[in-house]
């Protein structure tokens, strides 16, 4: 792996993307700040991440990353037994690690340490071209894992981006699974789903699968933040209400708006082809990334 900075490939495009991006949500966040409160903080995480992205960049060569990559995926993996035992409680989750005055949540950075770990071994097995579940073991243990330590906080949320972002990697290498480990894999998978489904997920995470399979179960309770969603993103039509004009968003009809339905927001105001233009900008960062996957 090359020590050069990582700014020396497709910098300026890559970064220009990225950039327009970030304004695109920040101008978003404003807008569904009704009060500026969020937006102020957003900037501020902003210009730090800004400010650590080029240190790190400038200063930190791939190859150090590379060899630190298991230790940093250990550290965070330890935290997140830590949390379950000493972690800070909030809201009825525990997710928090107090430490010399700082507060900070160690399953944020499991979704990095997962990106070094699974890409330090399939860096570090490079001469594999086509792999085996057998030789995966150690990388499958590992995110679930995570997975567990996470989902026990309880943070189904969190929990599942993490096993997503893995996934996703595992999706860019050939493995090779026979047609009886294919049929093992898929009935074990059903069988977890059924004794999670029973034993482990909690009630109100029941209701939020069941509220994204049908909205209209329960529209005036469970239900209710789904369907103002689809409400905001259905009135934008093609080209939106325009910027701080959406209703659902400023009349604060619309739940969540500044996280958990922020793209609502995006919607209502821009339209279809605001929402066809972010669309195209990420589909654009994933060529560049990535040129020679189809």
């Amino acid at each position: 792996m090359s020590s050069k900075p990582f700014f020396s490939q497709n910098v300026a495009t890559l970064f220009g993307i990225f950039i327009i991006l970030a304004c695109i949500g920040l101008a978003n966040l404003y807008s569904a700040s009704v009060d500026g409160r969020f937006f102020d903080a957003q900037m501020k995480h902003a210009f730090v991440g800004l400010a650590v992205f080029f240190v790190v960049g400038w200063f930190v060569p791939m190859r150090l990353v590379n060899a630190y990559s298991y230790v940093i995926h250990g550290l965070i993996t330890f935290s997140l037994a830590v949390v379950l035992v000493l972690g800070h409680s909030a809201g009825g989750a525990t997710r928090w690690i107090s430490l010399l005055g700082f507060r900070f949540q160690p399953s944020e950075f499991a979704k990095l340490a997962m990106v070094l770990y699974v890409a330090k071994f399939f860096y570090n097995n490079s001469n594999i071209y086509t792999f085996r579940l057998k030789t995966l073991w150690p990388v499958l243990a590992n995110i679930l894992l995570v997975f567990v330590l996470i989902f026990k906080q309880p943070d189904f949320g969190t929990a599942g981006v993490c096993l997503l972002i893995a996934f996703a990697q595992l999706f860019f290498v050939r493995i090779e699974v026979s047609y009886r480990t294919f049929l093992s894999i898929l009935s074990g998978s059903l069988a977890t789903s059924v004794l999670g489904w029973i034993f482990f997920l909690r009630p109100y995470q029941k209701l939020r699968i069941l509220n994204l399979l049908n909205p209209n179960m329960d529209p005036s309770g469970s239900g209710y933040n789904s369907l103002q969603s689809l409400v905001a993103i259905g009135s934008g039509k093609q080209f939106g209400k325009g910027f701080l004009q959406g209703t659902q968003t400023q009349l604060q009809f619309l739940p969540a708006r500044h996280t958990d339905f922020i793209f609502s927001v995006f919607a209502e105001e821009h339209g279809f082809w605001g929402c066809v233009l972010v669309f195209v900008l990420f589909s654009a960062l994933r060529l560049l990334l990535f040129p020679d996957f189809v």
